[in-house]
């Protein structure tokens, strides 16, 4: 390296340690104009664009100097990260393993190879790993979340739990980690409903106490807000579609908050139906806090709750005199700054519900959520079991949902009807590990592997027509199904749900109740295997069901976008004036 290159170099890092990040680059590209072979030039350059987000140009740089250090775990690495934020996974991964063979321990390497392993669905690999750094680095954080990650994506949520715990302890300040606790216990029933509000609170007394509630005057259109990291391709955009169609755009002003840093053609769709929409995927707490509090909103609607990607965290400073957790998280947020919860009669049927949540209970007069559905709904098929003889049941949820208490149910109905399939369809049936693992939990319990079939990651054409194969579907529990029930009965297949004691374990009763189709609501299991066997006993019904189902939903209120645009509005006017 010439000596200039050297002094440009010095210049480069100054200028970047100060936060002057243009100098810092003109540096480097002076270097490079004279040196293309520069190693650090070329891998500080590549850093300091994808910290710009400029994450195309950074991968040229940082592929250049993994070409000319292939053998340095921390430029492939870094490259494999650079890879991820470009959408290449495949890529990152190659990356990750190239790291690995060089530093075989590195921990930013396997965390970062793990991650990528359980959101491919590589669940038995990602486990693995996970337990290998948690063994050597009991005290890494990153470690704990990945190995909770993969076991609650495997269904093993009960293993899950302390791991998420765990990470929590070692982090008492990382809201991240603790909202992947607080997430992962509606997927258990081992806590009551108060024992969740109980943790959720006491999440939320690490935070400075609520402000205030500003003023309320207001005069013209009513500015509502929603943010949400969701809105594409994921139940949340799907439901909240619908709702932004169809507001009344004269007394109301919508805006919406997009946290989503990979937005889709469901995006846009989104986008057409608002006044305005700002992109704040990139910002972190602080920029959309300044951006949120010049926006002079007057009602701010929360769609994540402890889900991926929140900002719960930020919502104490309050940024709107009426803020409201509606759609996206079945239990409370624990925050006090959060004034309402929206919800129903059937989702939380009793005034003694409110003693779950630490927000008040906003009811509406109808069904909370409604249904559009894609146009890339094939036709209902005939019933399956008109010509199979036999009832194929499915299951089209996330594996998460399907712990051992839901296997066990799921095999006594297999064990009373033996001649009965099981149809079962998620992304981390993918992985073969979690195929196997899943097939020998059914042999355990006297279900041989060769009546379940299972599929893996599919189109959504692909996963629509496994629809068509089904006669009837399997609710899980404590966690039911919501837009996956939504799709099914569309596909005119109903959904045998087992009723629970708290919102999440009430989608089914909920979506069923409002379609008169309460045969198909237990409230024991011992019920739910008895409804089953008389399904199995009355394949004329069905199949006149199946033919019915589409148009029922059709004319109910649950595909009633407008209605639940009026009552959204009612229910925030009302907010906006209550004392």
């Amino acid at each position: 390296m010439s000596k200039k290159s050297e002094k440009l170099l010095q210049q480069a890092q100054a200028a970047a340690n100060t936060g002057n990040r243009a100098q810092a680059q003109r540096c480097y590209e002076k270097i490079l104009e004279k040196e293309p072979q520069h190693l650090d030039a070329r891998y500080f350059l590549g850093t300091l664009l994808a910290e710009q987000g400029r994450y195309p140009q950074a991968r040229q740089h940082l592929e250049i100097a993994a070409r000319l250090a292939p053998d340095s775990p921390y430029i492939l690495n870094n490259l494999g990260n650079i890879h991820l934020l470009c959408g290449e996974d495949a890529a990152a991964e190659q990356a990750f393993r190239k790291a690995l063979r060089v530093a075989p321990e590195m921990p930013e390497a396997q965390t970062n190879l793990g991650n990528l392993l359980v959101r491919k669905g590589a669940l038995e690999e990602a486990i693995g790993l996970a337990q290998q750094v948690v063994a050597a680095r009991p005290g890494q954080i990153a470690a704990h979340v990945m190995l909770a990650n993969a076991l609650k994506d495997q269904g093993r949520i009960d293993e899950a739990i302390p791991h998420f715990r765990r990470a929590a302890e070692l982090a008492p300040g990382n809201t991240v980690a603790r909202s992947n606790l607080l997430m992962a216990l509606n997927y258990s029933a081992a806590l009551s409903p108060a024992e969740i509000r109980t943790t959720h609170e006491e999440w939320a007394s690490r935070f400075p106490p609520a402000q205030p509630r500003p003023a309320r005057a207001r005069a013209g259109r009513l500015r509502v807000g929603y943010l949400s990291p969701d809105l594409g391709r994921h139940p949340v955009g799907y439901l909240m579609e619908p709702v932004l169609a169809a507001h009344d755009r004269e007394a109301f002003e919508i805006c919406v908050y997009s946290d989503n840093r990979s937005p889709d053609d469901m995006t846009a769709r989104l986008r057409a139906g608002v006044d305005c929409w700002r992109d704040v995927g990139g910002l972190g707490n602080d920029d959309l806090a300044s951006v949120l509090a010049t926006e002079g909103l007057d009602v701010l609607v929360e769609l994540a709750g402890h889900g991926a990607g929140n900002r719960l965290a930020m919502l104490g400073r309050r940024f709107a005199p009426v803020q409201v957790s509606y759609l996206g998280y079945p239990a409370t947020t624990g925050l006090k700054s959060i004034d309402y919860v929206i919800t129903d009669r059937a989702l939380d049927p009793s005034d003694s519900d409110q003693a779950f949540y630490a927000e008040k209970l906003w009811w509406l007069p109808r069904p909370c959520f409604a249904f559009r559905p894609d146009a890339e709904f094939p036709a209902v098929a005939p019933l399956p079991a008109a010509t199979a003889g036999s009832l194929t049941f499915g299951s089209f949820n996330a594996l998460a949902k399907i712990s051992p208490a839901v296997i066990d149910l799921w095999a006594a109905v297999m064990r009373a009807l033996p001649d009965a399939r099981l149809l079962m369809q998620a992304r981390a049936l993918s992985d073969p590990g979690s195929r196997l693992r899943l097939a020998e939990a059914f042999r355990e319990r006297g279900v041989a592997p060769d009546r379940i079939e299972m599929a893996g990651f599919t189109s959504l054409p692909e996963h629509l027509e496994l629809f068509n194969r089904t006669d009837v579907c399997l609710d899980t529990f404590p966690w039911n199904g919501h837009m996956t029930t939504l799709d099914s009965l569309w596909m005119g297949v109903p959904v045998l749900t087992l009723a629970g004691d708290r919102r999440a374990a009430r989608m089914g009763a909920a979506i069923m109740g409002e379609l008169g189709l309460t045969d198909f609501v237990a409230a024991t299991p011992e019920e739910f295997v008895a409804k089953a066997v008389a399904l199995a006993g009355d394949p004329a019904g069905l199949g006149d069901l199946r033919t019915s189902l589409r148009d029922r939903l059709g004319r109910s209120r649950l595909a009633d976008g407008a209605g639940l645009a009026r009552a959204l509005e009612a229910a925030f006017a009302a907010m906006h004036q209550a004392p």
